[in-house]
């Protein structure tokens, strides 16, 4: 008798052990990813992926570049009986049908820098309006506000529209200042189609000063846009921002003669640690601070990189987010 009271006890008691890290039960996280084409997309998956399996937990991961495709991945995880999805970048509300039902469900439905919606349960991004300002800014004050600017661009990304609908805010205090021309990227495959519209703009105003600068809504087309210019040797007429933080980034403002000047830099692998282990604090019952956190972001110059070795490649993130704290 005392001994299977004993026995009872200790089970109770690895139980309870178990709820306090997320270890209860092997919940599935569906884990969708709007490609693999930046450094923010690749870390974000990793990291997600660390966070979910570090606390006893079953990362079922797809990476669809598509809406149609991301809709598909999301009925395929309600079908798995998943117990949260995690939606990674896009537009989360281009895939509301599927969502919705997952909703209905029970699924607890997270965002990482894909936007929000009446659905959503958690999310955690950059605040995409702030940055888009402090790289409009930014801009402004390296041009003396005076630049023809060449907007890059896409509609699919919410997080995309915030930063660019911050640039014509900004704009509206400048008023030497305009978007003469704007790029509509493909996705993913961005970079040859930036550098071949851009190429295009250049031949289009071959005028120093009719158009001068770039502003890129992620940081791989700035990039692929400094390629351009740097091709029909321009360098010194152009002024470029973009946003991330990505490593391409930095070996672009490397380069003595990059006309890519800044660039506000995000935290993909915080991001995702910070919003995994909420979803994990929601599995449990128990409650977030917040249903909407902001990580912070910073302005990098081309006069203030930081050292190389702190440049976040996605291959420096392998075995980030891999402790099992809770908040």
């Amino acid at each position: 008798m005392r001994k299977s009271l004993l026995v009872l006890l200790l089970g109770l008691l690895i139980v309870g052990l178990a709820a306090g890290t997320g270890f209860a039960k092997e919940f599935k996280i569906g884990i969708n990813n709007f490609g693999q084409a930046n450094f923010f997309g690749r870390i974000g998956r990793t990291v997600l992926i660390n966070t979910v399996e570090a606390l006893g937990g079953t990362a079922i991961s797809t990476v669809t570049d598509n809406v149609p495709d991301r809709i598909a991945a999301i009925e395929n995880f309600i079908a798995q009986g998943v117990d949260a999805i995690i939606i990674q970048e896009g537009d989360i509300k281009m895939a509301a049908p599927a969502l919705e039902e997952a909703k209905k469900k029970g699924i607890i439905i997270a965002s990482m820098d894909s936007g929000t919606a009446p659905f959503v349960d958690l999310v955690v991004e950059s605040n995409n309006w702030v940055m888009g300002a402090m790289a409009a800014t930014e801009l402004m004050g390296r041009t003396g506000g005076k630049a023809n600017i060449v907007l890059i661009t896409n509609p699919l990304g919410q997080m995309i529209r915030m930063r660019a609908g911050e640039l014509n805010l900004v704009l509206t205090e400048y008023g030497e200042s305009k978007v003469i021309g704007s790029i509509v990227y493909a996705w993913p495959d961005f970079f040859p189609d930036i550098q071949a519209k851009m190429e295009s703009i250049l031949t289009a105003h071959p005028e120093p000063g009719s158009v001068n600068a770039v502003f890129a809504t992620f940081d791989g087309a700035a990039v692929a846009a400094c390629s351009a210019i740097r091709a029909a040797g321009r360098q010194a007429q152009f002024t470029v921002v973009g946003i991330d933080g990505d490593p391409q980034a930095y070996e672009e403002m490397s380069k003595p003669d990059s006309p890519m000047v800044a660039t506000v830099a995000q935290q993909p692998a915080l991001m995702a640690e910070t919003l995994v282990k909420q979803v994990f604090t929601l599995l449990e019952g128990g409650k977030v601070s917040s249903h909407h956190t902001y990580i912070p972001a910073k302005l990098v110059t081309k006069e203030a990189l930081p050292d190389k070795n702190e440049w976040p490649y996605p291959e420096n993130f392998t075995n980030y987010g891999k402790d099992t704290t809770l908040p």
